[in-house]
C-alpha cells in the first residue's frame, strides 16, 4: 500500500531543546481525512496547500502562508489535507509555553489562532525566514532561530513544579492523580491553578488524557492486538476505558488497532527514530 502522507522529525538545537520537543515536516500527496488526537501545544507553518479543521468548534480552512498557534488539546478533532500540502510544525512544551508566550496556557486551550498576536512584532521576520527555506535543513534552523529571539529569560517561571508535573505525565508507569497531590507540598488550589497556566487544564483532565495518549503509544509500539493488554486497574470498568480512550485518542481502542489512522501511526512510529531532549517527544 502506497502511504499519501510523509512524516520526518527534527530535533532542535540544544539551548531551546526543552522549549521545543521536536520539529517535525508534513508533506501530503493525495487528499487526507483523519483525526488528530489531543496533543501538547503546535506552532504551525502552512508552507504550501491547504489544511481543514474544525478544531474551534466550526469547520476552518487555512492555507498557503498561515502560521497558526495551537494550545494544548484536550480532544480529538477532525483535520484534513488537500494534495501537495505541506506543513512545517514545532510542538511546544509547557515549560516552553511558559517561556515563549504571555498568555495561559488554559487561555488558547483547544482553540487554533494565528500566532502574530501573541508575539513580539520585531520577531516577526523570523517567522518569513522560514516560509522562504528552500531546503528541509535551512527551515530548521530558521525556526531554531526564530525560538531563541522569542525566550524570555527573566520571566518568573516556577520550573520546580513545571519538572514535577512533567514526570508525574510522561511517566509510562499508570500512576494516579493522588500521587501527585500526595507529593507536591503545595495546596489544592496552587496545584490547579499552576497546572491551568502551563497545562492548559486542572490536574484531573490532565492526568485523564495522558493516561489515554500512553495507552495508545503502547498498542502502536508494541504491535498489540488485544486492547485489554494496555487497559490499567485505573479505570473502574471496561466502558469507562474504552470513553476515555476514545475522547483523547478519537477512536475506540478496537478501532484503533484495525484503522488506519495514518497520521497517528505515522507520527508515533517517526518518534522512535529520534533523539529525544524532552519527555514530551515520544508523547505530545
Amino acid at each position: 500500500m502506497i502511504i499519501p502522507v510523509q512524516f520526518e522529525y527534527f530535533r532542535p538545537q540544544s539551548d531551546i531543546s526543552k522549549l521545543v520537543s521536536s520539529y517535525y515536516n508534513l508533506t501530503v500527496d493525495e487528499h487526507v481525512s483523519d483525526i488528530m488526537r489531543a496533543e501538547i501545544a503546535n506552532l504551525r507553518f502552512v508552507i504550501r496547500g491547504r489544511v481543514s479543521t474544525n478544531l474551534n468548534g466550526v469547520d476552518e480552512q487555512y492555507g498557503a502562508g498561515d502560521t497558526l498557534l495551537c494550545g494544548p488539546t484536550y480532544r480529538w478533532s477532525n483535520v484534513g489535507f488537500e494534495p501537495g500540502t505541506r506543513v512545517f510544525g514545532a510542538a511546544i512544551t509547557p515549560l516552553g509555553w511558559a517561556r515563549l508566550f504571555n498568555v495561559d496556557a488554559d487561555q488558547l486551550a483547544n482553540r487554533l489562532v494565528p500566532l502574530a498576536p501573541y508575539i513580539a512584532p520585531s520577531v516577526l521576520p523570523l517567522v518569513s525566514d522560514i516560509f522562504d527555506a528552500t531546503e528541509e535543513i535551512q527551515r530548521v534552523r530558521a525556526a531554531d532561530r526564530l525560538f531563541a529571539a522569542m525566550v524570555d529569560p527573566e520571566k518568573r517561571v516556577d520550573e520546580a513544579f513545571l519538572d514535577q508535573v512533567t514526570s508525574w505525565i510522561t511517566s509510562p508507569d499508570p500512576n494516579e492523580l493522588a500521587v501527585l497531590l500526595s507529593e507536591m507540598s503545595r495546596s489544592p488550589r496552587q496545584i490547579e491553578r499552576l497546572c491551568k497556566k502551563y497545562f492548559g487544564s486542572a490536574p484531573k483532565l490532565l492526568h485523564r488524557k495522558f493516561r489515554a495518549l500512553h495507552s495508545a503509544n503502547r498498542l502502536t509500539w508494541q504491535e498489540l492486538t488485544d486492547w485489554q493488554d494496555i487497559a490499567t486497574t485505573a479505570y473502574s470498568d471496561q466502558s469507562h476505558f474504552i470513553r476515555e480512550f476514545k475522547q483523547f485518542n478519537g477512536r475506540t481502542p478496537s478501532e484503533f488497532i484495525k484503522g488506519a489512522h495514518i497520521l497517528v501511526r505515522l507520527t508515533l512510529q517517526q518518534r522512535l527514530q529520534i533523539d529525544h531532549q524532552s519527555p514530551f517527544s515520544l508523547i505530545g
